[in-house]
């Protein structure tokens, strides 16, 4: 429109100034004026949209263009269907006129930036609107962040109108246009325009009237004078339309609702818009806009004011109309110049109009512009904003030291190091919860990005992992929480770097059934900010064709071992096989993935696996380990059943329950596949000493072997144990290869030739070359080379492959089938006998006796070893010491499987084999015993058990290993002998007594025969049992047999046992079943010096028994009791005068005592 208005002046300097002047006004320019007044479509929307106030509605009126499009856009916005019907708009919706003509946002229509412009658009698209306001607390200058909501109701923001804040409409739908898409001018700009704009008009109007009423004959029309009703026409059209053009802008005006919000701390409003939303035909980018220091915030919102009034629609629109027409046909019979004036009037407003919003947001505002394209990869938008908003430049994970946690309540744990870490994580959550759907400001949630999808996986597999450590019985209470290490720079920081800080992120049991729950949000801050960060540094890794190795182990150093590639093999391989990269290529990195590196030909030493998992799975796994690392850093052991389980050609898998159970919630969440799950798990149970021990010995392992022998498949019994020693080290490979060789001697006393066979060819190959070296060497060139073998596991192997090749020596000599075989050995230079370390040259007899001894253990097979047992049993004890002391470990757990092996029929060997196990104080004869369920307290014949065994030969210490091994310190439910506390009673060891109640033995218990311990320690008269009884608790004043162990010492004389009974606290009053005290027990028998002794201590005299006598009364009775006697033994001539006088003596003393304790 405006470039033909310019067209038309540029053509009209170049026509004739007399006929062509009335040529072109008549034919053109009458016609031209109406009609650009009557349109404008363009200019008048885009002015409409934009008009907040009745100054704007003025403006909009004076000289106003676009006739036809205010009248339509009435009847759009607050016309009745029939209206709407007849200017074609009948099946128009809502939304779509609100978006072109009004300034508010509403649930139909929202705004969003468009490569530095904004659009309107329909619906609720993603865009958050965020407001930071400066808090003062304490003195300390602080950055908050929330909503336009929260900056009002905590009094940041104000709001001009009475409403309050919790109400206002739609504060979660920004308004973009008013406040960042169009820079508004001041308020006098507009003024201005306003009063051009009236002088334009009505400048036009009085050039009207002059030309008809002043200088009409200069300003002719035809050569005749202008017509008498074209001024009155132009006049009242010219003032109608005004009117109507008011009316028009002012219904749609207020068709919304403005509200005037103003800052009362200093603020930043923030817009973020995440990158590819397809709304409609269009997709909006990734947009990050900023408002620096706002005066004012303006909300316009839908105001239906205007709907159903319809008196007030229909009068605007037929002011308009009609003032549109009187105007075309006043201007029709006036003269041309005053249709250009009018013309001109029109051009000028309308450009007057579009000056005053000219200045637009420029398009560099976008604060994401340079990272638009990384911003949308992983929707990380949020993250990019809390970098910018906080000046960051890098955020990275480091690992934590391992340190004793008390993991009480979240809020225990200090903020470490760097504030700004604290800062950026918490600024981060703040995004994500108002983001989220359980935000009820924001009706849009962005839960697809794919950060807080992954995040909200980690939570579950967290939580899923806590319950089943609860279930599993760890104490952690109803909260704990695990840190994470960050170390943050920020962007130009010159100045010296800050040290890492700690971020502790917190889980809450709570609910009927007591399950953890933890903080999606956090885990989503601190996740999205770190994947943030590496893709910055490396957007490499933004390439989908990238594929990412995990390293196996928890740090470089770990990666490089060789038990670590043995563990893989182990617990973790499944299909994909680990594979060395160099070292540089994880450098300094604190991650524990890296993308896979191209071959060369550096050296290579650390272990990694190759993982389909993409990049910010990798990241949530390691967050994973460290929460997994905290999590077990107070579990005491694992638990639960293992086993090896059949795997894919022809291998095996080790399997624990527990170990599946996590699995389990870590592939139930998500989070990755299983070999990521044991990836991450697996190092985490190493690091912490909770990896089960998997060996040859364990009961699953056990049970499957029993199962194939059984069933006569003994190639698969080797596999199995071979599969097991080669992934072994330490105990577990020991134990194995243990179990591996007895099975050899096993198979080769069988009495099935193919398994002699079978038996041999297995001891022969283990023979000629270390079980280890046979594994690896295949993968010799995938393997650092700077693995070597110890000079401890080279010379077990060695002594191993001697006491092996002893055995299958001495069993194919019994056996003429197995010629061949021994052949084979003298080939391999087994050694034929055996020999002391200390002394290989001289046989002695200790030697030839074990040399026997082993031989009928290990060669001769039920039931010929029963018949034998007599001859060999005597050098069993011997046996032992023998073995150890020369460091014959394999004959010696080849002896204790006999042991196992033989109990069923021969029970006696089991307490027997714990008791030398503990005199000769060895750990491994009780770990081995125990681990293949032999019961501790099994007793022998003579129903003793090994700790009574022990007791007996006072080994104390031999004794405190079968307790700290689990023996019953009561005897077991099946003991039938002496308990071990009547026993060290029995045999006065105060050493032993006080090992066996500190292991919890009860001082009150009672032996086979109702009799306690304290009456048994009591009557053996020593101190030093009694007064530790007492100590652990034991009843001083228990009757037993119509006595106390007080009245005992009495009837015994046993004066110091007497006085320390008493100053333990005995009651020295206490009666029998008579009434009778220890005072009347020591009258009776005239023991004077105990009676003194209790006297001293206190005894009452005066006491009277059952029958109402008294001690001197007991006294004087017996002394007559003894006269008589004493004269009847004179007349019979049977008297003991010695005897007789001496007791008398004291009976006379006695009685003398007494009644003068009774003042007689």
């Amino acid at each position: 429109m405006m470039r033909c208005a310019l067209f038309i002046l540029l053509f009209v300097s170049f026509v004739k100034a007399d006929d062509d002047w009335d040529d072109f006004t008549n034919n053109l320019a009458t016609d031209l004026a109406p009609l650009i007044t009557l349109f404008g479509e363009r200019l008048t929307k885009q002015f409409l949209s934009e008009s907040i106030s009745a100054l704007d509605n003025v403006i909009f009126a004076l000289s106003p263009l676009g006739v036809l499009t205010a009248v339509v856009s009435v009847i759009r916005i607050c016309g009745s269907s029939s209206l709407r019907a007849f200017v074609g708009r009948a099946q128009e919706g809502p939304a779509e006129a609100e978006s072109e003509l009004l300034p508010c946002v509403s649930e139909s229509t929202a705004e969003l930036f468009n490569d530095g412009g904004v659009a309107r658009v329909f619906g609720r698209p993603k865009i958050v609107e965020i407001v930071s306001w400066e808090v003062d607390k304490n003195g300390e200058i602080s950055t908050r962040i929330g909503t336009m909501k929260q900056a009002l109701e905590e009094g940041a923001w104000s709001c001009r109108s009475k409403t309050p804040p919790s109400e206002l409409p739609e504060l979660d739908i920004p308004n973009l246009s008013l406040n960042k898409g169009i820079k508004r001018r001041g308020q006098g700009w507009f003024y201005c325009a306003a009063v051009l704009g009236g002088v334009l008009q009505s400048g036009t109007i009085i050039y009207a009237a002059l030309t008809v009423f002043v200088f009409p004959q200069h300003f002719k029309k035809d050569d005749k004078a202008v017509a008498s009703y074209a001024f009155p026409f132009y006049f009242i059209g010219t003032t109608l339309l005004f009117i109507g053009m008011f009316f028009c802008a002012f219904i749609m005006e207020r068709s919304s609702k403005e509200f005037y919000l103003k800052p009362e701390k200093l603020s930043k409003i923030y817009w973020v818009q995440p990158g590819n939303q397809d709304v409609g035909d269009q997709v909006f980018n990734a947009f990050l806009a900023v408002k620096e220091n706002p005066d004012e915030y303006i909300k316009s919102v839908r105001d239906r004011r205007f709907d159903r009034k319809y008196t007030e629609i229909y009068s605007t629109l037929a002011s308009t109309l009609l003032g549109f027409i009187l105007q075309f046909v006043g201007l029709r019979g006036l003269h041309a110049s005053v249709i250009l004036a009018q013309l001109g009037s029109t051009f000028l407003m309308a450009i007057i109009r579009t000056c005053l919003r000219t200045e637009r947001m420029a398009p560099d505002e976008n604060k994401m512009r340079d990272d638009r394209d990384l911003t949308s990869d992983k929707k990380q938008e949020l993250d990019c904003f809390a970098f910018h908003l906080l000046n960051v430049d890098s955020f990275d994970l480091v690992p934590l030291p391992d340190e004793s946690a008390n993991m009480s309540s979240p809020g225990c744990t200090p903020h470490l190091g760097n504030p700004l870490v604290k800062q950026l994580i918490q600024t981060r959550v703040q995004l994500a919860r108002l983001t989220s759907n359980s935000n009820q400001s924001m009706n849009v949630n962005w839960d697809d990005m794919p950060i807080r999808q992954v995040s909200r996986k980690l939570a579950k597999a967290i939580e899923s992992t806590m319950d089943l450590l609860s279930d599993w019985g760890v104490e952690f209470g109803t909260t704990f929480e695990f840190q994470l290490g960050f170390a943050c720079e920020e962007v130009d920081s010159k100045s010296i770097p800050e040290p890492p800080g700690t971020y502790s992120i917190g889980l809450v049991r709570s609910g009927d059934v007591l399950r953890w729950k933890i903080d999606a949000n956090e885990l989503e801050a601190v996740l999205g900010l770190w994947v943030w960060s590496l893709l910055k540094s490396n957007q490499h890794w933004r390439d989908t064709s990238t594929t990412f190795c995990r390293l196996v182990g928890l740090d470089e150093n770990e990666a490089s071992l060789e038990q670590t590639y043995l563990y893989f093999h182990k617990w973790i391989f499944r299909q994909t096989e680990a594979r060395l990269v160099n070292s540089d290529v994880i450098g300094k990195a604190q991650r524990l993935f890296i993308s896979e590196p191209k071959d060369d030909f550096s050296e290579k030493t650390a272990l990694t696996m190759r993982t389909s998992s993409s990049f910010e799975y990798l990241a949530a796994q390691d967050i994973f380990v460290q929460f997994l690392r905290e999590a077990m850093i107070n579990m005491k052991e694992l638990g639960g059943d293992l086993d090896v389980v059949p795997g894919i050609q022809g291998s095996f898998l080790g399997f624990s329950t527990r170990i599946n159970d996590l699995v389990s919630g870590f592939e139930d969440s998500a989070l990755g596949s299983r070999e990521d799950a044991l990836l991450c798990i697996i190092p985490v149970l190493k690091k912490r000493g909770l990896l089960p021990d998997l060996s040859g010995d364990s009961p699953m392992v056990k049970a499957r072997i029993a199962k194939l022998i059984k069933h006569g498949k003994w190639k698969s019994v080797f596999a199995l144990l071979r599969w097991l020693c080669e992934r072994s080290v330490e105990s577990e490979l020991e134990t194995s290869t243990y179990e591996l060789g007895f099975l050899c001697r096993q198979a080769m006393l069988s009495d099935s030739s193919a398994v002699r066979k079978e038996g041999a060819e297995q001891t022969c190959r283990l023979l000629k070359s270390d079980i280890r070296d046979e594994f690896l060497e295949p993968r010799a060139k995938f393997l650092p080379q700077g693995w070597t073998k110890s000079q401890y596991r080279v010379a077990w192997w060695n002594a191993f492959c001697v006491q092996l090749g002893w055995v299958a020596w001495e069993i194919t000599k019994e056996d003429p089938n197995m010629h061949s075989t021994r052949k084979l050995l003298e080939h391999l230079g087994v050694q034929q006998e055996l020999y002391n370390i200390s002394d290989p040259v001289h046989e002695t007899e200790d030697l030839l006796t074990s040399r026997r001894v082993f031989k009928h253990w290990l060669t001769v097979d039920f039931p010929d070893f029963e018949a034998g047992l007599s001859s060999a049993e005597d050098g069993d004890d011997f046996c032992f010491s023998w073995a150890i002391e020369n460091n014959h470990y394999a004959l010696f757990y080849f002896l204790l499987r006999r042991v196992i092996e033989l109990s069923t029929q021969l029970p006696d060997l089991v307490p027997t084999a714990y008791a030398n196990g503990a005199k000769n104080r060895s750990h491994w004869a009780m770990q081995v015993l125990c681990r293949h369920g032999m019961e501790i307290d099994t007793v022998n014949s003579v129903n003793q058990s090994a700790l009574i065994q022990c007791i007996g030969w006072i080994d104390v210490e031999g004794a405190r290993m079968l307790l700290d091994y689990g023996a019953n310190v009561n005897g077991g439910d099946r003991a039938r002998g002496p308990k071990p506390l009547f026993a060290a009673i029995e045999f006065g060891r105060v050493d032993i007594l006080e090992l066996i109640l500190q292991h919890g033995a009860s001082p009150h218990a009672f032996d086979n025969r109702g009799l306690s311990a304290m009456w048994w320690a009591s009557r053996s008269g020593d101190i030093n049992i009694v007064d530790v009884l007492l100590r652990h608790g034991a009843p001083i004043d228990l009757i037993e047999y119509d006595e106390t162990p007080l009245m005992f010492a009495v009837s015994e004389q046993q004066l110091d046992m007497l006085a320390f009974l008493i100053e333990k606290g005995a009651d020295i009053d206490a009666r029998d079943s008579k009434g009778h005290t220890a005072l009347m027990c020591a009258a009776l028998d005239a023991k004077f010096s105990v009676l003194e002794l209790l006297i001293q201590k206190g005894a009452d005299v005066h006491i009277r028994d059952g029958q109402g006598l008294t001690a001197l009364d007991l006294a004087r009775k017996e002394e007559r009791n003894f006269t008589e006697n004493l004269q009847y033994q004179h007349n019979m001539g049977f008297v003991d005068r010695d005897s007789a006088t001496d007791w008398h003596t004291r009976s006379l003393r006695t009685i003398a005592t007494l009644e003068k304790l009774h003042g007689r």
